[in-house]
């Protein structure tokens, strides 16, 4: 069997700096590693290589240093490697990188599996892998977090917002896996060298398959949006209330508005409308789901035209519905048989259909474990730019998108645009407020689709572990490796640190942190927390963040410290919602 890891050299995320100055980052001096996730895939890839046989090839795209990368690949059992390093593949986004692996993997030639860490450290698109596979024609399953090969099938297991989906497939495929270990180590052998001439032989001036001419989407701005966390000392439960009271009235989430703002630009022009993704949980929109909403009807004041939520799936009828209430102004809706279930293949298939026939102009979708599978790959087969993981959405005079997302542990948000149309981004949770729901009724229409592909994949297997609540509830527990998983409220929700769910005493879909999920809740309080880079970057965007008992770094970035029982805190926090 033949493997090929993509992999990428990333900065040391806590070892980068803003320069204030210049608006840029301080990179020289930063120590460069392997992406923790695809050490991770590697050392996967090795192991189904002793049980099955075959090779392991490392693959990666980058400057010259990108090398030492390849040689740590090699440390952790890879056979050999191909850098792919020309200056025609420099300043690529996401999708121009797809497309260029995608093009040495068919060169490579009888691959039989492509597997790659779900996200990199310094940012959180995740959407290589599924752009990739989109080029190659295979079919892909994200955040994998065990495999096992049997007669030229995969099964895989996928981590969810829901539990854990098995899945068995076909070869050849690409698989994106949950798992980061952090390998410094090195060691020589075989490292090819491809260039641009390499993979097509008829390379031009400004070739649109390869670098920043091949990219659609690049970046605008880059700023330093770090919190201010005062880490004030609290003797007593009533003082840490009334100190998270204060910051709470300060830190007011983002204001949503029934009325449309103006529509930008000098001159009149063509209007266009701003459509959501709404996802689904147990026959209602999730949260995420209207805060875009509410979001898009502002965009589509800008634009001129209306706020459109699309909703595809077993309740799409019966959700479309209510989406009125909630701020949308039309509803389109894809019910289909196929659809019962999401599936990344039967779902991208749909969406893809919708893209292609009714171009919307802006399209986003929650940054949730679904949208941020189903958007790359439908960006990906569409060759469309997208951002991933944005913070906030806005509109130039021109019409265009204006997305900021965070990249080196959420503390530095770059600005970035697109060129294509329908402009397409993923956005986490609670960066918006939920309109007020009115009686208004917005215009419903379906969406009749062409027929869908047979899947290669087939979902043989659901184990719920639902963890919708860590975007859902207003406040949220972390718990820290010396705690007791025991503390909790009703109404709050629970999430643990890497050695937490490492040990299993939470889900894996629990783990906050920057090798896990992101939340941002109103308040967050982290119980025997020690406060490292990695445990900090999860939960950097929450309004108010209460440390008690927590390690000294903990209570740096907090803006509340409490050395009492944590117990007390939870609960009378848990009234204040």
């Amino acid at each position: 069997m033949k493997i090929v890891c993509l992999v990428k050299q990333v900065p040391r995320a806590d070892a980068i700096n803003f320069d204030p100055e210049t608006k840029t980052l301080r990179r020289e001096g930063v120590p460069l590693l392997l992406n923790p996730f695809d050490a991770g895939a590697v050392v996967q890839a090795v192991g189904l290589k002793e049980r099955v046989g075959g090779e392991v090839i490392a693959m990666t795209m980058g400057p010259p240093q990108a090398g030492d990368a390849l040689r740590t690949c090699l440390a952790l059992g890879a056979d050999r490697c191909i850098h792919l390093s020309d200056r025609v593949f420099a300043v690529a986004d996401t999708l121009g990188t797809s497309r260029t692996l995608a093009l040495a993997i068919q060169r490579e030639g009888d691959v039989d599996l492509v597997l790659c860490g779900r996200k990199t450290v310094d940012s959180e698109t995740w959407q290589v892998p599924p752009e990739t596979a989109a080029f190659l024609g295979w079919p892909h399953l994200t955040s994998v977090v065990d495999i096992e090969l049997s007669d030229g099938r995969v099964r895989a297991t996928c981590e969810t917002d829901a539990g854990y989906d098995t899945y068995e497939l076909d070869l050849p495929a690409v698989l994106s896996l949950v798992s980061a270990i952090e390998a410094e180590s090195s060691s020589d052998g075989s490292i090819e060298v491809w260039t641009a001439n390499d993979l097509v032989g008829d390379v031009r001036e400004n070739d649109k398959r390869f670098g920043q001419s091949g990219s659609p989407t690049r970046v605008l701005a880059v700023r330093d949006v770090t919190p201010e966390r005062a880490g004030e000392l609290a003797k007593s439960v009533d003082e840490v209330i009334s100190k998270v009271r204060n910051l709470l009235c300060d830190r007011p989430p983002e204001a949503t508005h029934w009325d449309k703002p103006a529509r930008l630009g000098e001159k009149p022009g063509k209007n266009y409308d701003a459509w959501t993704f709404v996802e689904t949980v147990d026959g209602r929109a999730t949260r995420a789901s209207l805060e875009l909403i509410a979001r898009s009807r502002e965009l589509a004041g800008k634009l001129g035209g209306k706020s459109v939520a699309l909703v595809m799936g077993r309740d799409a009828r019966a959700v479309g519905e209510t989406l009125g209430r909630h701020g949308a102004e039309r509803v389109v809706v894809v019910g289909h048989e196929r659809l019962d279930r999401y599936h990344s293949e039967v779902w991208s298939a749909a969406l893809v259909q919708v893209l292609q026939r009714l171009r919307p102009h802006v399209l986003a979708l929650p940054a949730t474990a679904s949208g941020r599978d189903l958007g790359p790959r439908a960006a990906g087969e569409l060759e469309l730019g997208m951002t991933g993981d944005c913070v906030n959405l806005g509109i130039d005079r021109g019409g265009r998108l204006i997305q900021t997302k965070p990249a080196y542990g959420g503390n530095i948000v770059s600005v970035i645009m697109g060129r294509t149309t329908p402009q397409l981004a993923t956005v986490r949770p609670r960066m918006f407020g939920v309109l007020e729901a009115r009686e208004h009724t917005a215009k419903v229409e379906h969406f009749e689709l062409d027929p869908l592909p047979e899947p290669r994949s087939a979902l043989v297997e659901h184990r719920p572990a639902p963890a919708f609540d860590l975007d859902e509830n207003d406040v949220v527990v972390l718990i820290g490796p010396d705690a007791p998983v025991g503390w909790a409220a009703e109404g709050v929700a629970v999430g643990g640190t890497r050695e937490v769910c490492a040990r299993g005493d939470l889900p894996g879909n629990r783990q906050i942190g920057l090798y896990g999920r992101p939340v941002a809740p109103r308040v967050l309080i982290a119980v025997g927390v020690p406060g490292d880079f990695e445990q900090l970057t999860g939960i950097v965007k929450s309004a108010v963040i209460v440390s008690a008992v927590g390690g000294s770094g903990m209570e740096q970035a907090a803006d509340v410290v409490f050395r009492g029982d944590p117990g007390d805190v939870i609960d009378a926090l848990a009234h204040e919602r």
